[in-house]
């Protein structure tokens, strides 16, 4: 096992660090979206294919797999967004109609780790993932 982490360069490291950002983004998707009448089962799917796409670039690199991520993450995100669109609008003038204004601060929670996860994933196809 040692041998082969030995093998592995920062970017490697890096994809490891979007795969937790997607799985805890997920977590808290899943955990608060049922309660709240928000939940979209295409955010899981695209952090789910995600996930997957990056477990299989461990194994073997490759550089489009990794463009295949970042677009799953990132779509993922863009859909928690607009389907929030209501509950932002709510937010900024104060009323109570379109969304649930109370739940801005959770939504932009859930959104800054994804965007983390897809920041990660989008710095992982610049870098050298397996040395040599």
């Amino acid at each position: 096992m040692k041998e082969k982490l030995g093998t592995k360069a920062i970017g490697f490291y890096v994809i490891v660090f979007a795969v937790l950002m997607a799985l805890v983004s997920m977590i808290r998707f899943l955990m608060w979206a049922p309660s709240h009448a928000a939940m979209d089962m295409m955010i899981v799917a695209f952090l789910i294919i995600g996930i997957v796409i990056d477990i299989v670039i461990m194994m073997k690199d490759n550089d489009y797999l990794t463009i295949a991520a970042t677009a799953c993450y990132s779509v993922a995100v863009a859909r928690l967004l607009t389907n929030s669109v209501g509950s932002f609008v709510d937010a900024f003038q104060g009323i109570n109609m379109f969304g649930d204004a109370t739940q801005v601060n959770t939504i932009v929670s859930i959104s800054i780790i994804m965007g983390i996860g897809v920041v990660s994933s989008i710095l992982a196809s610049f870098l050298k993932r397996v040395r040599g």
